[in-house]
């Protein structure tokens, strides 16, 4: 077995792909239930299992395309 290395790292909201729901409320400035609505309108929503994330990219990139939802 491989001992692993405790590292002390600081990711940033734009340096994540895949961000919680809570994540993503505070990176598009949107409450909870907004941020989830948003995340589906957009088709960025993403899961793994039981785990709801949104993709940056695919909302950046929606972002971009269009004025309002």
């Amino acid at each position: 077995m491989v001992a692993r290395e405790k590292v002390d790292t600081m990711v940033t909201l734009s340096d994540k792909r895949l961000l919680s729901i809570d994540e993503f409320g505070i990176y598009a400035s949107l409450g909870i239930c907004k941020a989830r609505e948003i995340a589906e309108v957009t088709g960025s929503l993403f899961k793994v299992g039981k785990r709801v994330l949104v993709d940056r990219v695919k909302f950046d990139r929606w972002c971009d395309e269009h004025d309002e939802v």
